[in-house]
């Protein structure tokens, strides 16, 4: 799984990305206003403050992700330690769980592998 470190890289990534996307769009937005007359000023306004109306929803949807991202981390390790500490305290009764889990498991595969060869 990601470390919280590889998030905030992959977050800030995805950030550098989007900035320079909205900078190319920008400068495309401007040297078609350049080549316009004023008329159409305001309509390159307009596209100038959608664009950054979506690079900053972009940047909290990226926000929200690496948030939700490390809380998945912290509870995973929560996870495992809590199933470590289970086991630990309860060898056998885990043990016998695992062989029972298996043995279900593999009858469950052979109904279904004699269900196909049947067809």
């Amino acid at each position: 799984m990601n470390k919280p470190t590889e998030t905030n890289s992959v977050q800030s990534t995805f950030d550098r990305g989007v900035d320079a996307a909205s900078g190319s769009v920008h400068k495309a937005i401007d040297s078609a206003s350049d080549a316009s007359g004023p008329a159409i000023k305001k309509a390159t306004d307009t596209a100038h403050s959608t664009v950054d109306s979506m690079t900053k929803g972009a940047h909290q949807a990226s926000e929200t992700v690496s948030a939700k991202s490390a809380q998945l981390q912290h509870l995973q390790q929560q996870l495992a330690d809590s199933t470590r500490a289970q086991i630990r305290n309860h060898p056998l009764l885990s043990l016998g769980v695992a062989l029972a889990s298996g043995a279900l498991f593999a009858m469950w595969l052979n109904r279904n592998a004699g269900e196909k060869n049947a067809s």
